[in-house]
């Protein structure tokens, strides 16, 4: 009862702006929003680097998460399949909105990356990749250079990002003859069936825009605070929910009172579409309805190091 009353507190003071996580604020969607105090990546990283001519074009800032979530892939992959750097290329302008609409319809409010694929040289080798090159259905690039993709290392990369802790990714835009190599390659290796049918539900070649041969789009969705300062969650919540279902599995106590902080008005998500919706990954049970945000809370960590990790 304490408990439901803190929340409720709480609840109502998020609502009035009174309480934020301290951190940057999505707005919006993606394609009509802003960005408020956004998070700079730094040009060079544990694991990843940006080339030209991103470096030059300035969207370098997204919300904490997709800052996060990109050093934290870096320096996962660092150590793992090591080799050549994760290149990332635009995430959102300072301010995000407009200042982003010369390049991208969307990249507005801090929550999309796009990322170069791994590649390997004409003799097969791995190589760092030096610009987007438009690839084939076979694999390789249009230009003649020989290059292809590097499907191990980009398998390795969508996997750490739809397992990655520091945010819940919902889309992995990329080129369908690309993707069905990569789940090809997952089941050759003996991946997970849960973990494939995760890649599976995140990977997406969009029918609206370009075919994202050259890169891949990445998109997080908006954390508890951010929707309840305007931030809009669009589109399949499958992997969110799959997300917070294993988070309620282990016993994730914090992501629960989180939940009841949010509540599934602020996640824009209605109780019945919560139990109309099946169990999205195959081997995740069905508790979707003990949940009710996309976000577990800010963890104390993040907190601490914003205000030292700030690159204006």
């Amino acid at each position: 009862m304490r408990l439901l009353l803190v929340a409720s507190l709480l609840t109502g003071c998020v609502e009035l702006g009174v309480i934020t996580d301290g951190t940057a604020v999505s707005k919006g969607r993606p394609s009509a929003g802003v960005l408020v105090d956004g998070l700079r990546l730094p040009d060079v990283g544990e694991g990843f680097a940006t080339r030209s001519p991103w470096k030059e074009r300035g969207n370098r800032y997204g919300t904490d998460e997709m800052i996060d979530l990109i050093t934290g892939v870096g320096r996962r992959l660092a150590t793992t399949v090591k080799g050549p750097r994760l290149i990332v290329a635009d995430l959102s302008a300072r301010g995000g909105a407009l200042a982003a609409k010369k390049w991208h319809r969307s990249h507005q409010n801090g929550r999309d990356v796009d990322l170069v694929y791994f590649m390997r040289d004409a003799e097969g080798k791995p190589m760092e990749a030096d610009a987007m090159r438009p690839f084939g259905p076979d694999l390789k690039a249009k230009d003649g250079s020989g290059i292809s993709i590097d499907v191990a290392r980009t398998w390795a990369l969508v996997k750490e990002l739809v397992t990655a802790p520091e945010a819940t990714v919902q889309w992995v835009f990329m080129y369908e003859p690309i993707a069905r190599k990569l789940l090809e390659h997952a089941v050759a290796e003996g991946e997970p069936e849960a973990l494939i049918a995760k890649a599976r539900l995140a990977l997406k070649q969009p029918g609206d825009s370009a075919p994202h041969h050259d890169h891949i789009h990445v998109r997080v969705y908006c954390n508890p605070n951010d929707v309840a300062q305007g931030c809009v969650n669009f589109g399949p919540m499958e992997l969110w929910l799959a997300r917070e279902t294993e988070r309620v599995e282990q016993g994730d106590h914090p992501t629960i009172v989180a939940s009841l902080i949010s509540g599934a008005a602020n996640a824009g998500i209605s109780g019945s579409m919560l139990a109309e919706t099946p169990a999205p990954v195959a081997g995740a049970a069905a508790a979707t309805t003990a949940v009710s945000t996309p976000r577990d809370l800010t963890s104390l960590g993040r907190l601490l190091r914003a205000p030292i990790r700030r690159w204006r």
